[in-house]
Parts: C-alpha cells; structure tokens; sequence
C-alpha cells in the first residue's frame, strides 16, 4: 500500500494552425486521438491550445471540455503577428497579447480559459505577475533547467516543483495567487549541447529511453519534500495519434504502461490530474499565498 501520491498529467500543446505545419484536420485528428489514448488509460488531459487551433476545431474543444478535458491557453507570438518570443515582450506588451488572445478564445469556445503555457516556455518576470492579472489561476510556463536564449525561455535554478509564483522574478517562488506547474525534466541530462535538459516529451525518444526517464522521475517525485508532488508530460497536436500504426501513438502507449508498472514497483500512487487539478490540490494543501519576505 503506497502512502505517496504523486499527480501525473499529460498536457498537449495544440498549435496545428502554426504557418509551417497548417494543417488544422491532423491537429484535429492528433487531438481526439490523443486524448483517447491517455483518457483509456485512466489518465487526464489538460490541452495548451493556440487561438487559431480554437477557431478551427471549436466543436471539438467544446465536446471534450464536456468530457473533463482541460482546455488552456497556449500562445506563439509570431502567429499573432508579432516578432519574437514571448520573453522578449515588456509586461504591458505580454498584457495586451495575451488579454487579445484570451478574448480570441472564448470567442471561439465559449468560455475563458484558466490555465496558461507560453510557447517554448518563453517568459521574463513580467510574464506571472501579468498572467494573474488577467485572471488566469494556473500555469505551466516553467521547464526547469532550459537555458535557450534564441527562444527568451531561461530558466536555470527555477523550482522544479508545483509553487505559487513570484511577483517579480520568475525563479523564484512568491506571494502571486497563481500556482506554477512545472513541465518535468532531469537535470542529468541535456541536449542540444546543453541548451534544455530532457523533457518528459512523448515525441522526444522511443519507449525505452522514456521509461528510463520515467523510473528517474518517479524516484525524484517520491523523495522530493514536498506538499504536492507532480510529474508533467507534453506532446504536440503535429502527429496523427488517432492512427495506430503512428510512432508517437505507440511510445505513448507503452509510456502510459511503463507509468502504471514503476509506479507500482516504487510503492507510489499516480494520482490523474489536469494542471488546474494540481493547482487546487497545491492550494488546499498550503493555504493561501504569503506575502514575499526580504530573507536579510
């Protein structure tokens, strides 16, 4: 009998209506499939969808909504128009970006979403404190350990746990009533000559490196001190996962299978959440946010 629990999420960056992928109907089909996959599993789904994806499968979104899907906000600023990544942006900048986004959203869907991942992870320290501004009570925007300057998406030393998020530094944990969701990585490993660490990415390596990363994270997340332990994975809505000879389809069902066997075999318990699951669990676990204190 485990006496651990550890929230396990699958999040999915919708984002098919990119300029070089276009292909809405395979972002359709990935989704669906997607979601199939993990839901037949016995596990949850929390969707970073683009405001051009949500314009173009709306019904789609809206049926799945009904079904326990978390639908979040996901946002490229190149697709809006724009020049650079998101962590290049001033907050008044990201503010009214984001606020057109969010409005570019429910009008699509029909309601506004409360969760938030930037594209590429990108933010600066203006990026969480805007981010609750606009109303939004959970985030994923952190990938502990990506130092990729091209994309503004720098987070060395970040908390690679679920936390409240700071006011003014995005590496820290804070005083901010917006709780932080970390997408997992292991700081072991990095890639791309030392850019990003691994990512718990379904398209990134075949089963078995995933379930090497697996047993690793399951290892963190049991010893790891903390109130709410977490582990969350991300894909993309660019492979056809409603066809069951695709590559990515197949990892991912063996990583949902190797989940379920390590986690058994660590004496711990998936606990399936969205992000905004974790969120309230966060909070009903340590309260409200504090205010920040000067540790001098």
């Amino acid at each position: 009998m485990s006496d651990t629990d550890i929230y396990l999420c699958w999040t999915l960056d919708c984002e098919a209506t990119q300029r070089e992928i276009d292909n809405a109907d395979l972002g359709r089909r990935a989704v669906r499939g997607f979601v199939d996959v993990v839901v037949a599993a016995g596990m949850r789904v929390t969707l970073f969808v683009l405001p051009a994806d949500a314009r173009a499968y709306p019904k789609l979104l809206r049926q799945l909504s009904d079904e326990g899907v978390e639908i979040g906000l996901h946002y490229h600023p190149h697709e809006e128009g724009h020049a650079d990544h998101c962590g290049a942006y001033t907050g008044d900048e990201q503010r009214a970006m984001y606020a057109t986004a969010v409005g570019q959203f429910s009008d699509a869907i029909g309601f506004e979403p409360k969760t938030f991942r930037t594209g590429s992870c990108s933010a600066n320290d203006a990026t969480f404190p805007v981010t609750a501004q606009l109303g939004f009570t959970s985030c994923s925007h952190s990938m502990p350990g990506r130092n990729m300057v091209a994309l503004r998406a720098n987070w060395a030393g970040t908390p690679a746990h679920v936390h409240y998020a700071h006011p003014a530094n995005r590496l820290l944990e804070g005083s901010l009533d917006l709780v932080e969701v970390p997408l997992t990585t292991d700081p072991d490993s990095m890639l791309w000559s030392g850019g990003p660490p691994w990512d718990l990415r379904v398209e990134l390596f075949d089963a078995r490196n995933q379930r090497f990363l697996i047993d690793k994270m399951l290892t963190r997340e049991k010893a790891r001190a903390q109130p709410v332990k977490s582990i969350v994975a991300l894909s993309h809505n660019v492979f056809d996962y409603s066809d069951p000879s695709e590559f990515r389809r197949q990892t991912l069902q063996q990583m949902l299978t190797d989940f379920a066997t390590l986690a058994e075999q660590h004496e711990v318990a998936l606990r399936p959440a969205t992000i905004g699951e974790i969120a309230t669990a966060y909070r009903q676990a340590v309260g409200k946010p504090q205010s920040n204190r000067d540790p001098c």
